[in-house]
């Protein structure tokens, strides 16, 4: 016997090009959350782009860290006459479009909490009012109570939901039940249509990460990194290979019931959790669960094992992982994450350098500022000291057209090959001094020179004269601060300490 539920599911699935036939020109569509790319349902619609009778054109893409390379729009509409990508975080496809053809908005992500700062002109509590035509994103197949999971995607869908007028799911059998958390399943009464996704046509993209090995560069920053970490540390992990070349050092140091609250969920964190050195035994939020918002499962069988109805795991929407408040509660939380460039001032750029898209701030700048505002917490911003174009990442200034992602006052360790600094509380000079002392040698001079030249250091006040973190009494080390909280809204200053005790 057919349940109303069952009979809903089926009354609701269509076919890509039913749905595409729906669409019409001038249509906003968003091609889903982080992880939850669409596929298939872009792909029909890339096919029908065009001018002639029938086609679609002036189509507007919203896009927010697509990882699934749509080639078809490239080759179909290289130039953009028919349809417009506004992405908010590129991706290397999304870099050579921009690169090539001078197409593809750059629309800065901001900090990823605020990603409904960015949506508030969309949402409406009526959908016939809502700013986004169509909303495509990945999912499991529904359950019999007609619940979809979200699954890898969960991070901005609860946001999506308030945007779109139309919600199409995309459904894939290759993506795991990921337990919540909170967020992490809408109901087929809030979904208008479905369709079922070829896996085997529409794989994403594989990548070998077991067979990553950490340049000489990266381990020399790994270790830096790992001088700065103790048990019961709870981590967060960028993208890119220098932040699992740190998971790699973490592994051999014997660290014990570590913690994990991150954006992403990545290899590196994977084999972390299978190593037994991750418990969470000692969060004051979560204890007991690894959290985490999204994942690229580029090795679709490991991330598949890892992930479906582990109850160890708790997937959340952004609005959690990325809230600065629960980010300034978890004691001793460490954010390691890639950055482009940092200048003397302290400004630290990841989104847009030198007039060119490279990413965007993503959730770079909630972790770096405000992991740093928990007890013993630090937000680590980690480069190798040259770009691999042969230029110093430690520059004097950003140049012209750079976005400034953490400005200089909430700067706190920047890392490189050469060593480990942290700039909270430094003086004008001796930030400076500390940033020219971890930067390529070979640039040491030039930089020491534009400096001077430009009043950032005294005449008389040479790179050498730096004050260390831990040497004297008047800079203590990260271990004599690890009891120590940067006060956040509201909360005591520093050290814990009792009125009554201190009374007597």
């Amino acid at each position: 016997m057919t349940t109303p539920v069952q009979q809903k599911i089926r009354d609701k699935k269509k076919t890509p090009q039913q749905i595409i036939d729906m669409i019409k020109p001038g249509n906003w569509v968003n091609m889903g959350s982080v992880g939850g790319d669409s596929t298939v349902l872009t792909y029909e619609l890339a096919r029908r782009l065009g001018s002639g009778p029938g086609d679609l054109k002036n189509i507007e893409f919203w896009n927010y860290a697509i990882f699934f390379p749509h080639s078809e729009l490239l080759e179909i509409d290289p130039h953009q006459e028919y349809h417009c990508i506004h992405e908010h975080f590129f991706l290397p496809w999304s870099r050579r479009a921009r690169d090539r053809y001078n197409v593809t908005s750059w629309c800065q992500w901001g900090w990823a909490m605020g990603m409904g700062w960015h949506h508030y002109r969309f949402a409406k509590t009526e959908s016939r009012d809502k700013g986004i035509d169509w909303w495509f994103n990945a999912a499991t197949a529904p359950d019999n109570h007609g619940f979809f999971n979200w699954s890898y995607g969960t991070n901005n869908c609860q946001i999506f939901r308030e945007t779109a007028k139309n919600l199409v799911v995309e459904v894939r059998e290759d993506y795991p039940w990921a337990e919540g958390g909170r967020f992490n399943t809408i109901n087929i009464d809030d979904v208008e249509y479905w369709v079922e996704v070829d896996c085997d046509k529409w794989a994403w993209p594989q990548i070998n990460e077991k067979a990553i090995v950490p340049t000489p560069e990266e381990k020399k920053i790994a270790k830096f990194v790992l001088s700065i970490m103790e048990d019961r540390d709870v981590i967060q992990l960028g993208i890119g290979t220098l932040p699992s070349a740190c998971v790699a050092a973490m592994a051999d140091a014997g660290l014990k019931d570590l913690g994990i609250h991150t954006e992403m969920l990545n290899y590196g964190l994977i084999t972390m959790i299978e190593s037994g050195q991750v418990t969470n035994a000692f969060k004051p939020i979560d204890r007991g669960k690894s959290v985490w918002t999204f994942a690229f499962p580029v090795d679709t069988q490991l991330y598949y094992d890892t992930v479906h109805r582990n109850q160890n795991l708790a997937v959340y929407d952004i609005n959690y992982t990325n809230n600065l408040y629960n980010l300034t509660r978890i004691d001793n939380m460490i954010a390691i994450d890639n950055c482009v460039a940092v200048d003397l001032i302290g400004q630290q750029c990841t989104g847009f350098y030198d007039r060119r898209p490279i990413s965007s701030t993503g959730g770079y700048f909630n972790f770096i500022a405000f992991c740093a505002q928990s007890k013993g917490g630090r937000g680590v911003a980690t480069m190798t000291s040259r770009s691999k174009h042969g230029t110093s990442r430690i520059v004097p200034f950003l140049p012209e057209g750079s976005s400034v992602d953490v400005p200089a006052q909430l700067s706190n360790y920047i890392c490189t090959e050469y060593g480990i600094v942290n700039l909270r509380g430094l003086n004008g000079y001796e930030r400076t001094a500390a940033l020219i002392s971890i930067a390529h040698p070979e640039d040491r001079e030039w930089l020491e020179k534009e400096a001077h030249d430009n009043g950032l250091l005294a005449p008389k006040f040479p790179v050498s004269q730096l004050t260390i973190e831990g040497e004297t009494r008047r800079y203590p080390s990260y271990k004599e601060r690890r009891k120590y909280k940067t006060p956040y809204s509201g909360e005591i200053w520093g050290y814990d300490w009792d009125p009554c005790q201190s009374a007597k």
